[in-house]
């Protein structure tokens, strides 16, 4: 099987090694023994998809159910939510792939599973670092694999308008990070997400705070962006560091199946040396 490929600098990526596995043997001795590992495989970036679609679908999150047709929605407001997550996760598969190209990294939690005898993946979470060179789009792959499967998740007019909307925030975030004065050079937090099953149990604050620690260890401002409106921002992430900047009305869309609703914008500033 082929590796998945990572466009990082060398120094923050063997910073970002040697501080997973730090973690990893200190959580040797909790129960289930859960580790974090870099996304290395295909196969680890279609688990990682499958992950982040059950946890965006299963808690309803306005970001990545806003495009699918109110006849989906429906169906996962009614518990049925096996189509919707197949769907995302496609769209979310290629997501990661495209990520990967300009510094992205994918990280997943594990833990033994005495049920399955082998480890279970409960988490998986996507980050931007400090890209080793530089990478334009790739058209080839956004043709072949982003627009097929976002036109099988959404159709024609859906995708354009989650296309505008996401476009629209990428310009806002490039805004609040020029008034903030915060480098290009920095981490970008992505998508974090637990299967729900296995929330309560410290999953994401495993995959988060080595990356935080990261940002410290090289002098790096954090950035992210909170698209679940319905979650406590302020107890989530006040006690990581992020202060609120600012927020973006997202989804300002007829075709919005969900309704507009705010992102919050927010940053971490670097631990002092």
């Amino acid at each position: 099987m082929s590796a998945v490929r990572l466009n990082i600098e060398a120094a923050v990526l063997r910073s970002l090694a040697n501080l997973l596995e730090e973690q990893n043997i200190a959580s040797e001795a909790e129960p289930e023994a859960p580790r974090v590992h870099i996304a290395a495989t295909p196969h680890d970036l279609v688990q990682a998809a499958e992950v982040m679609a059950q946890a965006f679908v299963r808690n309803r999150d306005k970001a990545w159910i806003a495009w699918l047709r109110p006849a989906d929605v429906k169906r996962v407001g009614s518990g049925d939510y096996a189509d919707a997550e197949r769907k995302i996760a496609r769209v979310i598969h290629y997501l990661l792939q495209a990520a990967l190209r300009v510094g992205g990294v994918v990280v997943l939690e594990t833990a033994c599973d005495e049920r399955q005898g082998g480890r279970t993946v409960r988490g998986a979470a996507l980050r931007t670092l400090p890209s080793a060179a530089s990478a334009g789009r790739g058209l080839f792959h956004d043709l072949t694999v982003g627009a097929p499967a976002a036109l099988r998740a959404y159709g024609l007019r859906r995708t354009l308008a989650a296309q505008s909307a996401s476009a629209a925030l990428q310009r806002a975030t490039h805004a609040m990070r020029v008034r903030e004065g915060i480098p290009v050079r920095c981490v970008y937090g992505g998508m974090v997400c637990v299967r729900p099953d296995h929330e309560q149990k410290r999953v994401a604050s495993r995959m988060s705070r080595p990356f935080q620690r990261l940002a410290d260890i090289h002098g790096l401002f954090y950035l992210l962006q909170s698209s679940n409106p319905d979650r406590n921002d302020a107890r989530v992430f006040k006690g990581f560091g992020f202060r609120h900047t600012g927020e973006f009305l997202y989804g300002a869309s007829k075709l919005n199946s969900v309704g507009p609703y705010a992102v919050k914008l927010m940053v971490r500033s670097p631990a002092p040396a």
